[in-house]
């Protein structure tokens, strides 16, 4: 991945995610950008690559969205995947009457497997999918 555009998807993903969240001095897990003290003593980056969308519930639910790929703890099981093998994204409640709780996305992948994810519900909530919507509308333009 040493040709990989970190760079230019981490400014992109920002600006674009940046633009669709709101209250994000509110959020109790979620954090756009960097990585929280506690997930960055546990979560690896790869060479390059940054922080897009993070989340930390707790140490069996977490994860890391970058600019290359997604990856974390569901339900105490590791995970690692490109956004770009994602071919359904499904959130769920994401919007909880406006309340942080966590709730359970399901990612299908290219391979035909399914992946459930924990993530914060309410404003937070769009962080995440924003992401996804990066990858999907934004990412094939740059």
């Amino acid at each position: 991945m040493s040709h990989w555009p970190h760079e230019k998807i981490h400014s992109a993903s920002l600006r674009y995610i940046r633009e669709h969240v709101t209250m994000e001095a509110q959020w109790r897990f979620t954090r756009v950008g960097a990585l929280p003290e506690r997930l960055a003593r546990i979560a690896r980056l790869d060479p390059g690559e940054q922080s897009v969308v993070s989340c930390f519930i707790d140490a069996q639910r977490w994860y890391v969205m970058t600019t290359a790929r997604m990856f974390g703890l569901a339900s105490g099981t590791p995970f690692s995947c490109s956004p770009l093998d994602v071919t359904q994204w499904r959130w769920g409640d994401f919007k909880r009457g406006g309340r942080a709780e966590a709730e359970i996305a399901t990612l299908c992948l290219s391979n035909g497997k399914h992946l459930r994810i924990s993530y914060e519900t309410g404003p937070a909530a769009m962080a995440p999918i924003s992401y996804e919507r990066f990858w999907i509308v934004e990412y094939p333009m740059l």
